[in-house]
Parts: C-alpha cells; sequence; structure tokens
C-alpha cells in the first residue's frame, strides 16, 4: 500500500508541474497595501507544497488525538 501512495503522490506531482509550466505568465499578488508581480509558476506550486504541509500537519494533529 505505501508503494501505491508513493506512486499516486509523484504522479500528482508531476501532473501539478505539467500545469504549472503551461501557465508561465505572469500575475500580480495583492494584500492590503503589499503587491508584488511573479509568475503563475511559482504561485501554483508554492500553494501546492502550502497545501501539502496544512495536510500533513493536520494529519499528524487529528492522529495525535486518535
Amino acid at each position: 500500500m505505501r508503494y501505491v501512495s508513493g506512486v499516486l503522490a509523484v504522479l500528482l506531482f508531476l501532473m501539478v508541474v505539467a500545469f504549472s509550466l503551461q501557465n508561465r505568465e505572469s500575475v500580480t499578488l495583492t494584500f492590503l497595501a503589499w503587491s508584488t508581480s511573479l509568475p503563475k509558476i511559482f504561485l501554483i506550486l508554492g500553494t501546492y507544497v502550502l497545501g501539502m504541509l496544512s495536510g500533513w500537519g493536520f494529519v499528524t494533529l487529528v492522529k495525535q488525538a486518535f
């Protein structure tokens, strides 16, 4: 089972990388008074990594609670 989940994780990561490479345009991010422009690839991959980390942290908290 661990092998299957590892393969699925790699496939998902490759799909995200392929998607982000196809979206190279610049986007402007604005938060309150702060604004910056960066390529979509950094936004997509950054969001993906932050989602993985927060999901991993949530699963860890749930496992510790039970």
